[in-house]
């Protein structure tokens, strides 16, 4: 395993950029379309009212990055999984020349660990405590 050059690196970058800016795009529009129905990021949320295996997940990362960590974790603990799996990603993707892969592992076991938190949630906590709340504005039932 050896550590790519700043150049390498760049070039890596361009082509994943090149390869999935069709599809970032897309998701950043709908992203942009769902947050502009509602209030937040969360399709299953603003469509259906109903929280999804990530919610707060985008609060819990910025919590950690602002230093509110104890909060963070209250929220959606899995943020520090997200953040970790992005440095690994980072890592092996860009900066190291390795074969491992080993965020793909590490991607499995978070889903698999939110969609377990996410049960365990929705019979504890649903529909009373953040983010496992029941979104009264949502569009299937302002169209009802």
């Amino acid at each position: 395993m050896r550590i790519r050059t700043g150049r390498e690196i760049g070039r890596a970058i361009r082509r994943d950029w090149d390869s999935y800016k069709t599809g970032l795009l897309v998701a950043a529009g709908i992203a942009a379309g769902v947050s502009l129905l509602g209030h937040g990021l969360c399709p299953s949320r603003e469509l259906l009212g109903l929280p999804c295996p990530g919610c707060g997940l985008t609060r819990s990362i910025l919590m950690i990055l602002r230093g509110r960590f104890a909060e963070s974790w209250q929220l959606q603990p899995f943020g520090y999984a997200w953040l970790a799996l992005a440095v690994v990603f980072v890592l092996d993707r860009y900066v190291l020349e390795s074969r491992q892969k080993l965020w793909k592992g590490l991607f499995v076991l978070t889903c698999i660990g939110m969609v377990a938190l996410y049960g365990y949630r929705m019979v504890t906590l649903f529909p009373h405590t953040e983010p496992m709340t029941y979104y009264e504005g949502n569009l299937l039932r302002r169209m009802g």
